[in-house]
């Protein structure tokens, strides 16, 4: 079983926003981590949450909504999905001043589970690698693990 830590990359590709393509990837990513033994690991009340909830509120046609119904059956199965408090983690050894406060809880999940992060924004990638924070590019991730399905 593989973890992943997912940005906010997912609710973009969903929705639409970055092409039909990119939308029909991130449908098949849920697809094959709802198949496959694999799960997703957010913080409680982070950023990707926030957009989750609101893709869901959202979602008023057949097509997205098959969507939310499918990240629903992710999100209330345990062995698929898991909030973690990472609120008192410290990461005082860490300089993070180079990520995004909005990533922060990213790094922090990380600490807490020690998961891959997928992400699109590549200068967090480079700031996180060099950390020795395992991280990979979506687009990079999802071509290995489409075709491995």
């Amino acid at each position: 079983m593989a973890e992943f830590i997912v940005d906010e990359w997912l609710w973009a590709d969903l929705n639409g926003e970055n092409g039909r393509h990119k939308q029909e990837e991130a449908c098949k990513f849920l697809q094959i981590l709802w198949e496959k033994c694999d799960k997703m690991v957010t913080a409680k009340g982070s950023k990707f949450m926030q957009k989750a909830w609101d893709f869901c509120k959202k979602a008023i046609d057949i097509e997205k909504r098959a969507k939310v119904k499918l990240f629903r059956e992710i999100l209330h199965n345990p062995k698929k999905f898991e909030e973690v408090d990472v609120e008192e983690i410290a990461l005082e050894n860490l300089d993070l001043s180079q990520v995004d406060p909005d990533d922060v809880y990213l790094v922090k999940t990380y600490h807490e589970r020690k998961a891959l992060i997928i992400t699109t924004d590549r200068k967090l990638l480079q700031c996180l690698r060099s950390k020795n924070i395992l991280c990979i590019l979506r687009d990079e991730f999802l071509n290995e693990y489409i075709k491995s399905a």
